[in-house]
């Protein structure tokens, strides 16, 4: 009976060693198979089209949100890109005066750089997520995009407006400048957002034309006032005045005439002139001018004056303390001060 114990406990050891190897060999064969391949967003979204003639935009972010802001992000370089011209806007006019003709051209080239407003307008059509982040595909029709671009330009053809009557109605020099410049500055924002729109293929607005007519009006009126407006130097034939004039000419130009009807402005030096002993030793000359801006019709608008005067020295001798007067008086700190100032007053002519 000991014996037939041993060879039936014999066979159920080996009964468990067999069960045992044969677990082993299943677990192993299960982790052995390959893993489910990933989709990305990207792939999922990828036959995902926008209408005809749409703009189609995609971006992916780590939340749902941040992938349709990156979506209509794209949107918006597209449409700039579309659109984005270097065109030459060429008006012509000529003006006959018996043989003497004024010919003026308006030249605007330009990139056109500008930002889509209403990207956000853009609507989603498709969202997917993958393992690690969200993927976002958005559509805006050109009219659509086009809006942006209509409203930002109506704001401007009520400012261009308004600028070009204040630059047919100003009388005060510096102000008909400071019109006429800030009508050109909108009239040039006015037509590139123009352009944007003609890219886009909307119909232009009701107040183009007219706006256009406006303009025209405006730069004819202004070009007429540069023909006629000029500065007027009026000669005190004194060694200032000729100083003076030979210095703000070469920065400013005026001539040597009186004024000849209403048009124009007047330019009134008045300069204390001395050479006196200095208290240093020696000779001490020097200038102290004031310059008067007016009408031809004589009507004052400003006083130029200088902080200090413009001084030469000489340790004997009168004659060339002048010679450094005169030297020091073109590089004198109040001259580019008074050039800055001189240049508002003149118009900017177109060439």
């Amino acid at each position: 009976m000991y014996k037939i114990f041993l060879t039936a406990g014999f066979f159920i050891l080996l009964g468990c060693a067999a069960n045992t190897v044969d677990t082993a060999n299943t677990a192993v064969a299960t982790v052995a198979l390959p893993p489910p391949p990933v989709v990305s967003p990207a792939e999922t979204l990828a036959s995902v089209q926008c209408g005809a003639g749409e703009f189609r935009g995609f971006g992916t972010g780590v939340k749902e949100e941040e992938a349709v802001n990156a979506a209509r992000s794209s949107i918006a370089r597209q449409v700039h890109s579309s659109v984005k011209v270097s065109e030459k806007q060429i008006q012509s006019q000529r003006i006959l005066n018996g043989d003497e003709s004024l010919s003026s051209r308006f030249v605007a080239e330009t990139a056109v750089e500008s930002a889509l407003s209403n990207a956000h307008d853009a609507r989603v059509l498709r969202i997917a997520h993958g393992t690690y982040e969200a993927g976002a595909v958005v559509c805006m029709s050109r009219a659509d995009a086009a809006k942006g671009f209509a409203e930002h330009q109506r704001r401007v053809a009520d400012s261009l407006e308004f600028a070009a009557n204040a630059s047919l109605e100003a009388k005060h020099p510096k102000r008909k400048n400071e019109a006429w410049q800030r009508t050109q500055a909108l009239w040039n924002e006015f037509a590139r957002l123009q352009i944007m729109l003609d890219g886009l293929g909307a119909e232009r607005a009701d107040y183009w034309e007219p706006l256009n007519a406006t303009y025209v009006q405006v730069r004819e009126a202004y070009l007429n006032y540069c023909k006629a407006q000029k500065l007027h130097w009026e000669d005190t034939e004194s060694e200032c005045s000729d100083a003076m004039f030979s210095v703000l000419s070469g920065r400013v130009k005026m001539e040597k005439a009186e004024c000849q009807g209403e048009s124009g402005l007047k330019l009134k030096l008045a300069c204390s002139e001395r050479c006196i002993p200095s208290s240093f030793g020696g000779i001490e000359c020097s200038f102290t001018p004031s310059l008067s801006i007016e009408s031809c019709e004589g009507e004052s608008y400003l006083l130029l004056k200088v902080q200090k005067p413009v001084l030469g020295r000489d340790v004997h001798n009168a004659s060339k303390a002048k010679d450094n007067l005169m030297e020091k008086l073109s590089s004198a700190e109040f001259l580019s001060e008074w050039e800055k100032e001189l240049k508002g007053w003149i118009p900017l002519c177109a060439e």
